[in-house]
C-alpha cells in the first residue's frame, strides 16, 4: 500500500509523520486544540505536537453503538468496498484519529498499531475540555501485579473505560491536582482519560 498523491489536508501531518498510510481526497475543515488536550506526553501525545506543526490535528475517540462482544472494521481507505485491515472492539477503550471526517470516514490508529479508516457513526470522540495540563509523575499502589487500574473518559466512575494503567506500565504522567478524587493522566499508549487517585503515588 502506498501513501496517496493526494491527502485530506487535515491528515496531511500524519501521513509525512508515517501515522498514515493512505488517503483519499476531500477538503475538510481543522478545529484549534481545544484546553487541556496533549502536547507531547506519551506516543498519543507526541502524535499530537507533531499534528499540530502542519494543517491537522489528531484526537481520541471510543467506539458507540457497537455491543459488547462485537466489532468495528478498520478499513485501507475511506468506503466499506475497501478491504479491512484491522478491528476495533468496545474493550479496547479510547484510540487515536483525525479530528475531521473524509465522506464519513475517520483516519483512526487501533491499539496495536494498524492505521485505517473506521466509519464516523460508530465513534465517538472524548472530551478533554477543563483537562488540567500533564506535568507531574505518579506510580500505581495498591493494584497487585497482573492486575489493573481503569482510566476514564471523565472524572468518576460513571464514565465509560477508555483506557488501562498497569503497575509494569511505570511512571505514569497525569496532572499535579486531583479533581473531586480524579487525576487527569495519559496511558501507557497516550490515551487521554481519568484515574482514581486513591490508587495514584505521586512521585
Amino acid at each position: 500500500m502506498t501513501v496517496a498523491k493526494s491527502i485530506v489536508p487535515a491528515l496531511a501531518a500524519l501521513a509525512a509523520t508515517g501515522w498514515l498510510v493512505a488517503a483519499h481526497p476531500a477538503q475538510a475543515a481543522v478545529r484549534p486544540p481545544g484546553p487541556g488536550e496533549p502536547t507531547a506526553s506519551g506516543p498519543y501525545g507526541q502524535v499530537v505536537h507533531e499534528a499540530m506543526q502542519g494543517p491537522g490535528l489528531v484526537c481520541a475517540y471510543r467506539l458507540r453503538h457497537v455491543h459488547k462482544g462485537g466489532f468495528l472494521n478498520v478499513r485501507e481507505g475511506a468506503g466499506v468496498h475497501h478491504a479491512p485491515v484491522a478491528k476495533l472492539r468496545p474493550a479496547d477503550g479510547g484510540f487515536s484519529g483525525a479530528c475531521t471526517a473524509t465522506n464519513g470516514w475517520i483516519a483512526v490508529k487501533t491499539a496495536g498499531g494498524t492505521s485505517g479508516f473506521a466509519a464516523a457513526r460508530y465513534l465517538h470522540r472524548l472530551d478533554l475540555s477543563g483537562r488540567p495540563s500533564i506535568s507531574c509523575a505518579y506510580r500505581l499502589r495498591h493494584v497487585h501485579k497482573g492486575s489493573f487500574l481503569n482510566v476514564r473518559e471523565g472524572a468518576g466512575i460513571h464514565h465509560a473505560p477508555v483506557g488501562r494503567l498497569r503497575p509494569a506500565d511505570g511512571r505514569i504522567p497525569g496532572g499535579c491536582d486531583a479533581t473531586h478524587g480524579w487525576v487527569a493522566v495519559d496511558t501507557a499508549d497516550g490515551i487521554p482519560g481519568w484515574a482514581s487517585a486513591h490508587y495514584l503515588r505521586r512521585l
